[in-house]
């Protein structure tokens, strides 16, 4: 192989090189000499064939200079021509066609010689700059004829070093293999060939002849990388196996054919398996619970169709059949070389995360509940108020359909009922040592009773299934109970008997306080009563003592007053000092009535009995012989008793009192149903709007001066009230109150198949 640059030549290719110019140099002095000698004598035809030898040499060595040297050459070869030639001319113009021969003979050769040097040059370079070692050697001599610089790196060679060589000197099995080499190519044969140093290389070596036969080519390839890279994937890919066989995500490696071809340890342990060969193999989609497994194939389809990281969750079954919640994620690798397509699945066991989430969305429910509960118990004080709402919301938000409340009050042994809701035969109250009541009042401990009807057979309630009753805490131990029972589940789930715990704990400060606030009012009641008695008392003996002071001794005065203008008067003492003297007395036996009337109000309790208007009313006009009184109406009976005659004196007093002497008085009587109306109209002054609402209060008097402490109208109200009825004051004339007023009285008629006592229905 020739050309290159004569610094990057092997010394060997350097000798040659020197050879070749001096072969040049001597064919072309040769051809000159030659042509001279023969010119000299006069032959011309033969000769000038020697100058082809120089200019093909010269055109193949340097073809850029082929030219240039051919010019210098055929210059001489003219001179000699013209030098010796007859001089007729024909040799002469023999010669320029010889030369324009010369001239085409290396052009030819040169284009042709600079080709095949650019080739032999990037042949060169292949050879030289290839990655693998390569040298040539003689099968003939068996010597190395070249070798590029890799080769001789790996070997451990100088380059004129290496060339002395023969190739058992660094191929020991050279020797063995001639035969082969010579039937054929050796391809991807393991060895080793000896270094300089002789340390043997390990390398893979390809053998041939070329096409000559005359030389053999060998490339080699080290292998100790290439081992190392082995040893190293290998050693990667242990750690990658320890890696993925420890991790608790499950990886399954699976072709877009839907078979497993590989898993990891998690993996096998997820689905249950003792082993890689108990799911290699398998269809993942046979691993999907049936009512996921349209989402797995849509997951599956969006990873082949290019989605990076498809994730969801889905339901698996182990190989035993029992299901576990999984949280899946697919990608997809696809076919890249040699390597196929693969889905990589990771999976990922979400059994405790569900069991997480399920708890707090139990604990969310039951605060949730609970802060309900307690809204509804706190939005009042009052324990009626508090208890009955509470109730109604545990058992709404828990469905459930009966419940009571059971308040335990210091130092009592029974638990009062306080609030029920589903049934009306509740205990009142419940012995704190009775079954299962005694645990929760007693020792503060909540009771859940599944299947009610089988474990407390005594009860014999069918329409109770599961029964539930949690404590009420407070300060020094249980203050009450809320029990809460279920008519068609025979059981009460975990989550619901931690929320009724909660809820008796939520509502014990709530109870207490209503407690406390019951107990408050009750004495602030007792106080009241107490100062209300003792406020009655006081004012009743002040009344008593303004009617005594005041106007008894007023009439008093004034009878005394008239009887001694009777006794100083000459003869037979005026009838009108004796009228009045009787008036003011009869005025005094009147307000003496009044106060034992108010008296018996006070200290009598109401004993009702059948009493007939006619005889009473008939009574007063026997009484009131000097006022002119009318009666109308039917003879009716209400339920009374032996004080209802002062109603109409009172009444009939005021008017004759009000009125004067001439005032007509007209009582009237109406059924209604199962009341009567009594109406007293007079012709006097009449009442006032303003006084109307306030007449029949006690102190409250007319317009008039008239003495009195207004004891009349507001015995009236009292004994109205005293019979179940009512009173109110009117214009005998509507809208003229100065025409007379009218006094109504509303009293419940007696039926006969009425009992003494009883209200009308």
């Amino acid at each position: 192989m020739q050309g290159g640059s004569p610094g990057s030549r092997p010394p060997r290719a350097l000798t040659k090189k020197r050879l070749f110019d001096l072969s040049i140099i001597i064919s072309a002095l040769a051809a000159l000499g030659i042509a001279l000698y023969c010119f000299s004598i006069g032959f011309f035809i033969i000769v000038p064939h020697l100058f082809y030898i120089p200019i093909i040499l010269v055109a193949y060595q340097y073809p850029k200079r082929a030219v240039a040297f051919v010019g210098v050459l055929a210059a001489g070869y003219f001179a000699e021509v013209l030098l010796f030639s007859p001089g007729n001319g024909v040799e002469i113009a023999n010669a320029l066609l010889r030369i324009m021969v010369f001239f085409i003979v290396a052009i030819v050769i040169s284009n042709l010689s600079s080709r095949l040097q650019v080739r032999e040059s990037r042949y060169r370079g292949i050879f030289e700059t290839s990655g693998a070692g390569i040298f040539l050697f003689s099968p003939r001599t068996g010597e190395i004829e070249e070798m590029n610089q890799q080769c001789a790196a790996m070997l451990g060679y100088p380059e004129d070093e290496a060339l002395s060589l023969e190739v058992p000197r660094i191929w020991p099995g050279y020797t063995g293999l001639t035969g082969a080499l010579e039937a054929g190519r050796l391809e991807g044969l393991d060895c080793n060939l000896v270094a300089r140093d002789g340390t043997p290389s390990a390398v893979l070596l390809s053998a041939s002849l070329l096409p000559d036969q005359q030389e053999g080519c060998v490339v080699v390839t080290g292998t100790a990388e290439l081992k190392r890279m082995e040893n190293h994937l290998r050693r990667s890919e242990e750690t990658l196996r320890v890696i993925l066989d420890t991790t608790d995500v499950g990886l399954l490696l699976t072709d877009p054919g839907r078979v497993i071809v590989d898993v990891n340890a998690a993996a096998i342990r997820f689905f249950g398996g003792t082993g890689r060969e108990d799911l290699i193999g398998l269809n993942p989609y046979d691993l999907v619970a049936e009512r996921d497994r349209e989402a797995w194939a849509a997951y599956r389809e969006r990873a082949l169709n290019g989605e990076a990281h498809v994730s969801g969750e889905c339901t698996l079954h182990r190989l035993d059949g029992t299901e576990w919640p999984a949280e899946i994620t697919i990608t997809h690798f696809a076919q890249g070389g040699a390597a196929p397509g693969r889905l990589v699945v990771s999976l990922r066991d979400i059994t405790e995360r569900r069991r997480a989430e399920k708890e707090m969305r139990e604990e969310i429910r039951r605060l949730f509940i609970t802060n309900e509960v307690i809204a509804a118990a706190t939005a009042s004080h009052r324990l009626d108020d508090l208890l009955p709402a509470a109730l109604a919301k545990t058992l709404a938000l828990l469905d459930l359909d009966i419940g009571a409340v059971h308040l335990l009050y210091p130092g009592e042994d029974h638990a009062r009922l306080r609030a029920s809701v589903g049934a009306d035969n509740f205990k009142f109250s419940v012995r704190r040592d009775e079954l299962p009541y005694r645990h929760v009042l007693t020792d503060g401990e909540a009771r859940f009773v599944d299947r009610f009807h089988e474990s407390y057979q005594e009860y014999d309630n069918p329409a109770i299934r599961s029964f539930a009753v949690v404590p009420i805490p407070g300060d020094n131990g249980p203050v009450g109970c809320i029990m809460a029972a279920n008519r068609m589940r025979e059981t009460i789930p975990e989550n619901e008997r931690l929320i009724l715990t909660a809820i008796g704990e939520g509502l014990g400060n709530a109870v207490v306080k209503g407690m406390l606030h019951e107990d408050l009012e009750a004495a602030l009641a007792s106080a009241n009563r107490y100062l209300d008695e003792a406020n009655s008392a006081t004012e009743t003996a002040n009344l008593y003592v303004d009617i005594l002071m005041h106007d008894i001794n007023n009439a008093n005065a004034a009878a005394m007053g008239y009887l001694q203008m009777a006794l100083e008067s000459e003869g037979d003492p005026p009838r009108a000092f004796v009228r009045k003297s009787f008036a003011a007395i009869y005025q005094s036996s009147d307000i003496i009535r009044n106060v034992s009337t108010i008296r018996r109000l006070k200290d009598e309790p109401a004993a009702l009995r059948p009493v007939q208007i006619e005889p009473v009313i008939r009574g007063m006009c026997s009484y009131f012989v000097d006022t002119s009184i009318t009666w109308e109406g039917p003879d009716v009976t209400v339920l009374a008793d032996d004080l209802l005659d002062e109603i109409f004196s009172n009444l009939i007093g005021n008017s004759v009192k009000f009125g004067g002497p001439d005032v007509r008085v007209t009582i009237g009587v109406l059924e209604e149903g199962d009341t009567v109306s009594v109406t007293v109209a007079d012709t006097g002054p009449g009442i006032p709007d303003d006084l109307k609402s306030r007449i029949f209060e006690r102190k409250e008097r007319g317009v008039t001066k008239k003495s009195g402490k207004g004891l009349g109208l507001y015995i009236v109200r009292m004994l109205a009230e005293r019979y179940g009825g009512s009173v109110r004051a009117g214009d005998r004339v509507p809208g003229h109150p100065r025409e007379g007023a009218v006094i109504t009285l509303t009293l419940p008629r007696y039926h006969p198949d009425m009992g003494a006592g009883e209200a009308n229905d």
